[in-house]
């Protein structure tokens, strides 16, 4: 049975009326200040990006290139906890009922926590769905934060690598909720840059085998990346690294909170526009 959460489910529903695709947006909470952050949630909105991914800070971030690494260890100095980032994330659903709103964190954060407290507490804060990179399938602790998760109708997002063979992508999307996450390539992130041509066999591959939207992440760092991604099979791409290095390099120049956010928002305004780069590209030549 295919289940997607009500939110999700209609933001990639018309978007696949209108045959476009999401941009699926990434911050690392309290990175650099608790309000620059809040701000830069609440620009990503307003730019009309359509799912956020907030990153809850972690010393070990396995999956995740220098960059965010580096926002992370920012953001652990200053104290940025779990229930500092499902605040943001309460304060960011209330400034936008509609946005799509994703955790991403890892496996030793939520279990600490607890898993029960974690689920009611984000589903109080209006969290759509939780990525765990580095949460095993089909272990004791997997199940255990999938069934509280399902009891407030949060989605546990499944990562797929270039790795995964097909026997093993069927058994992945069976219990599959809110979308695919199509892992690009192998590594860390912010590190190489995806190639096309690859990555939408990936994607196509999982495709046979489920109905839910996949997403493309890793590796997608260019706007000519994104024109790109804009013709593939996807049904929305990750832009993860690339937002904190703006962050980063605009901080450089001005540390005003206002500034850094409108940066933020222009640069997720030129993605989507990109985004839709094959669609328009399409209308012109009829």
């Amino acid at each position: 049975m295919i289940v997607l959460t009500n939110r999700l489910n209609k933001i990639f529903q018309n978007l696949k009326d209108k045959n476009e695709k999401a941009l699926i947006t990434f911050s690392v909470s309290g990175y650099p200040n608790e309000e620059t952050s809040l701000e830069i949630c609440k620009a990503i909105s307003d730019s009309g990006a359509h799912i956020h991914e907030i990153n809850v800070p972690a010393e070990e971030a396995q999956a995740d290139g220098p960059i965010i690494q580096l926002a992370n260890i920012e953001s652990i100095k200053k104290g940025i906890t779990l229930d500092k980032t499902i605040h943001m994330a309460s304060q960011l659903r209330v400034y936008n009922p509609e946005i799509g709103i994703c955790l991403m964190g890892y496996l030793n954060n939520i279990f600490i926590y607890g898993i029960e407290k974690f689920a009611k507490n984000i589903s109080e804060a209006g969290v759509d769905a939780v990525i765990c990179v580095d949460l095993p399938t089909d272990v004791k602790e997997e199940k255990e934060l999938n069934s509280a998760l399902k009891k407030y109708e949060i989605a546990l997002i499944k990562l797929i690598t270039p790795t995964t063979d097909d026997q093993r992508i069927k058994e992945i999307v069976t219990e599959a909720r809110g979308f695919i996450y199509s892992v690009n390539l192998a590594g860390i992130t912010g590190v190489k840059t995806a190639k096309i041509n690859e990555a939408n066999e990936q994607v196509k591959r999982i495709k046979k085998h489920t109905n839910l939207p996949v997403v493309a992440g890793f590796g997608i760092k260019t706007e000519e990346d994104v024109k790109s991604f804009s013709k593939s099979d996807c049904s929305g791409i990750v832009i993860g690294s690339a937002i904190v290095e703006k962050v980063t390099e605009t901080l450089k120049k001005n540390q005003d909170k206002h500034i850094v956010a409108n940066v933020i928002k222009d640069y997720c305004k030129k993605l989507i526009k990109n985004l839709i780069y094959w669609l328009n590209d399409t209308n012109r030549q009829h």
